[in-house]
Formats: C-alpha cells, structure tokens, sequence
C-alpha cells in the first residue's frame, strides 16, 4: 500500500503526523510543499484537503487531514505500538492531555508568534508579551507531566509526546531569534529550568523516525 505524507518544512502540525508514522514504524513519501510558493493553494492540493492546511496524509485510498484525525486514524489502521494507550483509563489520560496541550500551550503560543511572523505586530505588544507569558507558564505545566516519567504519559511514548515535541522545539528555536522593541519573550532555557524535560526531550529525538521528520530547513541551516 502506498502511504504519502504531505507537509510543510517547520510545520508542527505536519511534524507530529510523521514523528507518529515513524513511532509506528510505518514507511511513508514525504511530499515537500512550500507555503510561499502557493503549493498549498494549488488545485490538486485542494482537491486532498479543500481548506488548504497540512499535514494530509494518503494512506492507499484514504485520505486524512487535520494532524489529530491523522494520528487518531493511524491508531485505529494500525494499532501495534498505540499513540492513544493500551486501557481506558491510559486513553483518557492521553487525550486529556493531547487536548490540553492544543487548547492552552498551542493557542498561547499561535497569539504570541503569528503577528511576530506576519510582521504585524504593532500595537500589541502587550498582547504578545501576554501570551508569551501564558507560553511559559504551560511549558511549567506540561514539565510537570513527566512526574518521574520517561514520557509524558507514563513509560512509552503516545500522542502527547509527538505533539508537544514540535512546539516546544519550535519554541526554542524561534524565541531567541525574536528582537521586536517592546516584545519580551522570556523563553526558558530547558537545560536550566526544566532539566527533566530537557531530558525527556533528547529521549524523544531518540525515537524512532525522528531524524526523518526533522525540518529540512532546519537541517539544512545547521
């Protein structure tokens, strides 16, 4: 069966839909779309997904797009290695935090960059500074999940790892990089403040399939 992932370089959303494919072990065709080139936009991109967003994955002749859709149907396709627990109660752990971690630390973190990328930041700083602050303080939030753990849902990896392993890398990639007068991010240093995550972090690159998901042009600008 074939089995193709298409993607944009960077984004966590594509990111996590292939960091679970290689956790399941799962061959795919990494197609490399460029936002800026109108890849995206173009019809036979639509015609997969009609709102123009990736991740989509085609996986023989099923189609699926919205990154949590994507791991929900890798799960139930293929469920050696389950991103979603082996029990009940390991699911709704799972989930809760899945959805936790979307609702809080991806929408803090979406306010607080997107005006910063868009360059269309000017008048909200205070805004911005705001959620960066929210972005901090879920980062101590998701810290705390770990609880002596290998991962942060117990002691195998699952869907709230391949999730939050982009944003936060993203998180450290982008925040120092950030030099807007009156923007202050105050992105913690994880090796510092948050050396279990730190650690958890390097177990997570450990995984299998990560270096093939890893962002070209992050590779590419190393």
């Amino acid at each position: 069966m074939s089995r193709t992932i298409y993607f944009v370089s960077g984004s966590p959303f594509a990111w996590r839909a292939m960091l679970a494919l290689g956790l399941k072990g799962l061959a795919y065709d990494a197609k490399l779309l460029s936002s800026s080139e109108g890849d995206t936009r173009k019809p036979e991109f639509l015609a997969l997904n009609p709102r123009g967003k990736v991740p989509v994955l085609v996986d023989g002749d099923v189609t699926v797009y919205e990154s949590i859709a994507v791991l929900a149907y890798l799960d139930r396709a293929y469920s050696e290695t389950p991103l979603f627990g082996h029990t009940p109660k390991e699911a709704a752990l799972i989930w809760r935090r899945v959805m936790e971690m979307d609702a809080y630390l991806g929408t803090a973190l979406a306010t607080a960059a997107r005006p910063i990328l868009a360059q269309s930041f000017a008048g909200k700083e205070d805004e911005i500074n705001e959620s960066f602050a929210l972005v901090g303080d879920e980062i101590r939030t998701v810290s705390s999940w770990l609880d002596g753990n290998d991962f942060m849902a117990g002691d195998a990896p699952s869907a709230v790892d391949v999730m939050l392993y982009p944003h936060l890398a993203m998180i450290a990639r982008i925040g120092p990089t950030i030099q807007v007068p009156g923007i202050t991010p105050n992105i913690p240093d994880y090796a510092e403040d948050f050396p279990e995550l730190a650690a958890w972090m390097k177990r997570v690159e450990a995984l299998p399939g990560f270096d093939a998901a890893y962002p070209p042009h992050w590779r590419d600008a190393a």
